[in-house]
């Protein structure tokens, strides 16, 4: 599901399957330039499948998208790998 927040701002949610959460949260921010990608769910297909969804919907281009990563639990930093592109940069706190 993909929700928009504000003009440009995106809640994207991420099922995490066989987790009690059930779901987590990713937020697309679109800038001019540059955009931002923060958090990413499990790398599993169902998140890759439901993050792939968004990339579409939501015109995504990864190679002017940086991603932050709030921490690095597995829900929220799975998918980093998948979704690195040369021209993106991956941010995080030690």
């Amino acid at each position: 599901m993909i929700e928009q927040i504000l003009p440009e701002i995106y809640r994207i949610e991420i099922p995490l399957p066989r987790n009690p959460l059930k779901a987590t949260n990713s937020y697309y921010v679109k800038g001019e330039d540059r955009s931002l990608l923060i958090d990413t769910g499990f790398n599993q297909p169902e998140c890759k499948s439901a993050m792939d969804q968004a990339i579409q919907l939501l015109n995504i281009d990864l190679n002017t998208t940086d991603i932050f990563i709030t921490h690095i639990h597995g829900d929220h930093s799975g998918l980093a790998n998948y979704l690195k592109r040369p021209g993106n940069r991956i941010y995080t706190g030690e």
